[in-house]
């Protein structure tokens, strides 16, 4: 005889005394895959940065205060630089070529020259929280908009939200769509974009693309793991020893052993991210743009194509279709991604192509 998980935890951590506000788990997820997003995020254009250490004019703060300390040391630090001989009406370029040639190279000599002039020349820890902290910004809120709006059209009946138009408003019910999350991160990070050319030039949409995957994988596992204690986005009936009963399915499916789903992709997640994170520690896969973004999409949306077999079909727009609208949403995601596969050729194509016709 077979004993299935039966699973059926309460939605909400704890309730705020007084206000009687519910805490519950899929916020608390949710919140946990940004923090997290936030701190790998950083680690990934920290080792992009690291990869080219010259300072440029977007790293000088105050070019006058530069001189000034190079020129008149105000501690032992800046008196080791000062040695070059600076003088005070010397070019920027001229004083960008000793400063770097003092750095030659090696992340602890720039490191040392950031310390040295923090308040003149912008330090490599400040444009990384400064990049990280606007992208936040920009990410929570194209994800939760794309998602919840994704959801609403693929997924809803129209009329319900017609007729309780708050409800619109309840993510921490559930009710997101990664599918929608992804059509919105890419349109927040192309606006994003414009942010970051103040900080670094050098890097691309593409690039932007790369760096924010292992990220995105991440926050996927957490999203996921709500959505298990949640009891949604539940698996088709099945008789495997690990199914799961849910107690309290939020679709009102039957209460029956089923495939828990949530999990098969959550740590299908997981093992993307640790897979994407590593790699991102290889130079080839940094400078390279598309490389990460296209493993990204072509393993997360291949694989969100075949476990969507195993789910129950939740959209009420494709009720007859063979495949479901997970499925179809996947399609152009794994066509792009093997797109990016090829990138640079496609860009090197693109260019020559351009210089052709001028």
């Amino acid at each position: 005889m077979i004993s299935y998980i039966y699973w059926n935890p309460k939605k909400e951590i704890f309730t705020i005394p007084i206000v009687n506000y519910p805490i519950v788990w899929y916020s608390v997820l949710f919140l946990i895959g940004f923090v997290f997003g936030y701190l790998i995020f950083q680690a990934v254009l920290r080792r992009y940065f690291y990869l080219f250490l010259d300072i440029t004019e977007k790293d000088i703060i105050s070019y006058d205060l530069l001189i000034q300390d190079l020129i008149t040391p105000k501690n032992d630090d800046q008196k080791i630089i000062a040695k070059k001989d600076f003088k005070k009406n010397e070019s920027k370029d001229s004083v960008l070529k000793k400063i770097n040639a003092f750095i030659s190279s090696s992340v602890k000599k720039r490191l040392f020259l950031e310390n040295a002039f923090s308040e003149s020349i912008l330090t490599t820890k400040k444009k990384i929280i400064l990049i990280t902290d606007k992208l936040m910004v920009y990410m929570i809120v194209a994800t939760v908009i794309g998602a919840r709006l994704g959801h609403l059209i693929f997924y809803e009946k129209p009329e319900y939200y017609l007729k309780n138009p708050l409800n619109i408003f309840k993510v921490w019910q559930g009710g997101l769509a990664s599918h929608g999350a992804a059509v919105a991160i890419l349109i927040g990070l192309f606006l994003f974009c414009r942010e970051l050319k103040k900080y670094s030039p050098k890097i691309t949409y593409v690039h932007l693309l790369d760096f924010i995957c292992p990220s995105v994988a991440f926050a996927g596992f957490c999203i996921r793991v709500g959505n298990f204690i949640n009891q949604e986005i539940i698996g088709n009936p099945t008789k495997v020893f690990w199914a799961v009963v849910f107690g309290n399915p939020q679709d009102g499916s039957e209460i029956v052993p089923r495939h828990p789903v949530q999990l098969y992709e959550a740590f299908f997640y997981l093992s993307v991210f640790f897979l994407l994170f590593f790699l991102s520690r290889k130079t080839y896969f940094l400078i390279k743009e598309g490389k990460l973004f296209s493993i990204f999409l072509i393993s997360v949306f291949s694989f969100r194509f075949i476990i969507e077999f195993l789910k129950v079909k939740l959209s009420y727009v494709l009720d007859e279709s063979f495949l479901s609208m997970g499925q179809y949403l996947s399609i152009p995601f794994i066509i792009i991604g093997f797109g990016f596969m090829f990138w640079d050729k496609l860009k090197k194509l693109f260019l020559e192509k351009e210089t052709d016709i001028h």
